[in-house]
């Protein structure tokens, strides 16, 4: 995204050029900061193709300095494997298994190992099933960390190749938070979680000081959960978000079930911290915000097509409609 135009309560960090990536990995080594990246994966994973890719490109990685891969499933014998492919990092690598479920219970395992350990200023983490992964992002994601001075950043991303993804963001996430302002006001913590450009990315990193503040939440909420706690503990002027670049791919979910599903954990956990902050959030609040979530969302459906068709992608409306529909569903329900 090739704009430098700040807006929100925190620095957003545009990706201007492509020059400088040659020798970002060189001078986020040379920053001496000791980084610890954290890999949530699932058991399934290591025996698909975005994981296997990852492993190849962080393997020349030298700005790290340890690596967990923290996993859960049905097949625990998968940690051998696990330290099987991830052998001959020039880092130490290991493997943990996590009892409960969850990509919450595997980052807050690592997590704790890390701080309890004290050996790294930083920590940063990175989903396994992104088919489009590249180290000069997740340096890019450490290097305002490392020696920027900001405490916390998150990656975010164009979910753009020949159509338009990342359908629980621009259709559910986004319009929810415009509905929570049109019932409720503006409200600090609104308008923090809308100056994310991507607020679900799994991609962050932050210092180890911040970590001990945060409480690691359980399941689809544990993005947006972690962002709600970085606004009560954290200046917006040390939170930034980095532009992870285009082309990103990850697994994608079928909206009327795995997706419809994951909305109602994240409005479930919205309304839960709207509850904290002192605001509405009982029966009377819910339908309100449901209602208005209608009216946004069409908004959000008419933007999604426009922008699809000036850039001549693919776009399906009955699909999209649909999607809206399941997503509203989950939120009449509450």
């Amino acid at each position: 995204m090739n704009d430098f135009a700040q807006s929100g309560l925190i620095t957003t960090l545009q990706r201007l050029n492509d020059s400088h990536l040659a020798s970002l990995e060189t001078a986020l080594e040379a920053s001496g900061a000791s980084i610890a990246l954290v890999l949530p994966c699932h058991s399934n994973d290591l025996d698909r193709p975005p994981l296997a890719h990852i492993v190849e490109e962080l393997m020349p990685a030298r700005f790290l300095s340890e690596i967990f891969v923290t996993m859960n499933g049905p097949d625990r014998s998968a940690t051998k494997r696990a330290a099987t492919l991830f052998n001959g990092f020039p880092c130490p690598v290991r493997v943990l298994w996590n009892e409960s479920d969850g990509k919450g219970g595997n980052v807050a395992g690592a997590f704790q190992i890390i701080l309890d350990e004290r050996r790294h200023e930083i920590i940063a983490t990175q989903d396994c099933d992104v088919a489009s992964f590249r180290r000069h992002d997740l340096a890019r994601l450490c290097m305002p960390i490392a020696a920027m001075g900001y405490q916390f950043s998150k990656s975010y991303y164009s979910r753009a190749t020949d159509r338009l993804y990342g359908r629980v963001t621009r259709l559910f996430v986004a319009p929810l938070l415009q509905a929570c302002t049109r019932v409720l006001g503006h409200h600090p913590l609104l308008d923090f979680l809308a100056s994310f450009r991507f607020p679900l990315a799994g991609e962050v990193a932050m210092t180890a000081a911040a970590a001990r503040l945060l409480p690691v939440a359980p399941g689809w909420a544990l993005e947006l959960a972690m962002l709600c706690d970085v606004f009560r503990t954290i200046d917006p002027r040390d939170v930034c978000q980095v532009d992870g670049g285009s082309g990103y791919d990850h697994k994608h979910q079928p909206a009327s079930t795995a997706l419809a599903e994951m909305a109602g954990h994240i409005a479930a956990e919205l309304f839960r911290q709207l509850q904290i902050e002192g605001l509405p959030s009982g029966t009377d609040a819910r339908s309100a915000i449901a209602d208005a979530y209608r009216s946004e969302a069409s908004h959000a459906l008419r933007r999604s097509k426009a922008l699809a068709q000036i850039n001549a992608l693919a776009y399906d409306a009955q699909s999209e409609q649909d999607t809206v529909a399941a997503f509203h569903g989950q939120l009449s329900r509450m």
